[in-house]
């Protein structure tokens, strides 16, 4: 299963969400928000991890329409794959 997270900056924090599972998370950093996506996906697909089903996260930029100081242009992506822990 594929799950894609669209991130953005927004009032000092950075913000992701996979509108198709309506998994919503946010972090103070890029890293404390990668930490909580995984975080909030196992915790959302828990049955799916385990029984097994491989679970890739995806995460693209939210589109920006214009930049503003408070919404800088800085994009990342991100790629996981989960599998169930043993």
């Amino acid at each position: 299963m594929i799950v894609e997270f669209k991130t953005y900056f927004c009032d000092g924090w950075w913000g992701a969400h996979a509108t198709e599972h309506s998994i919503y998370t946010q972090g103070r950093t890029v890293g404390d928000l990668i930490d909580n996506i995984l975080e909030a996906t196992e915790l959302h697909l828990k049955e799916e991890l385990e029984r097994g089903e491989p679970i890739t996260i995806i995460t693209a930029p939210e589109p920006l329409t214009v930049a503003t100081p408070d919404l800088p242009v800085i994009r990342f992506e991100y790629r996981a794959d989960l599998a169930r822990r043993l």
